[in-house]
């Protein structure tokens, strides 16, 4: 992984033609609504450039609506959680989607999706309607739990702030100064369940995207740390003699320093880089 980059269905328990959504929140934006409802989620799931509301949901899917996650819809999510009917004893996962009016007749979109496999897969959208089925779409950032998993998102002063989990080896890659020949998953840590930490960006409607800090968190044993990679030991190592002093929020300018201290500790001091 490199540097990276869910209102309430009524439940149902057999197959249905389309999910069928409880009377919609009036706060619920026209541009988000199709035939009456809210967007589908599963629309959301692997989007192109732009969505054909006609052709996308549980119904196009086969899928059958099973359950609906209440904290989730007290959270203001829409969703469900849904089984593949087409064939016997079909995969089951879930869909989720949370708005934020980004102005000018834009939306962002926070959504969640499981295939049914292990990968909890999040990505932030900016939406705008194109015409009565048709949606324009825009990706921001998205991943799978610590490879680029977004959490923590949050409109505030007409911008929507969110947190990316970082791996060992996507916390060095926020460095600018990049260490020459560091390997993913050879070298450092970057599985799907090896978080380290999270960074915090800012977005404005036009999809730029600003780093404002990361933080490591409050692990401070390195026995609970990833054990990926050659260099992994060293680098835990050195993230609990920050974290043990409380030393866990860093701007680009402590970033740059942690990753020019774990090249001298853990890269040059072993004499491994090379030119």
């Amino acid at each position: 992984m490199t540097k990276p980059y869910l209102r309430i269905l009524l439940l149902s328990l057999s197959f249905t033609s389309s999910p069928v959504f409880a009377a919609a929140d009036p706060q619920f934006p026209n541009d988000l609504l199709y035939a009456g409802k809210p967007i589908d989620s599963l629309c959301f799931s692997n989007p192109d450039r732009k969505i054909d509301l006609r052709h996308c949901g549980a119904a196009q899917e086969k899928y059958a609506v099973k359950s609906i996650n209440n904290d989730l819809s007290k959270k203001g999510y829409t969703g469900y959680d849904w089984e593949d009917a087409s064939i016997p004893s079909g995969s089951q996962g879930y869909t989720y989607y949370k708005f934020f009016n980004a102005g000018n007749n834009q939306y962002w979109i926070y959504s969640i999706n499981n295939g049914g496999g292990s990968g909890d897969f999040t990505n932030l959208y900016l939406v705008q309607r194109l015409d009565s089925h048709t949606l324009g779409i825009q990706t921001i950032a998205g991943g799978d739990r610590c490879n680029g998993g977004i959490q923590n998102v949050t409109k505030k002063n007409n911008h929507l702030t969110f947190s990316v989990n970082l791996t060992p080896y996507d916390l060095i890659a926020l460095s600018n100064s990049k260490i020459q020949n560091l390997n993913a998953y050879d070298d450092l840590a970057a599985c799907a369940v090896c978080c380290a930490a999270k960074a915090f960006y800012i977005v404005d409607n036009q999809s730029k995207l600003k780093f404002d800090y990361a933080d490591l968190g409050k692990t401070i044993d390195a026995s609970e740390m990833p054990d990926q990679g050659k260099y992994q030991a060293c680098f835990n190592k050195l993230f609990v003699s920050h974290t043990s002093k409380n030393d866990t929020v860093l701007n680009q300018k402590k970033i740059d320093a942690f990753s020019a201290e774990f090249k001298n500790a853990c890269i040059s001091a072993q004499g491994a880089e090379k030119p």
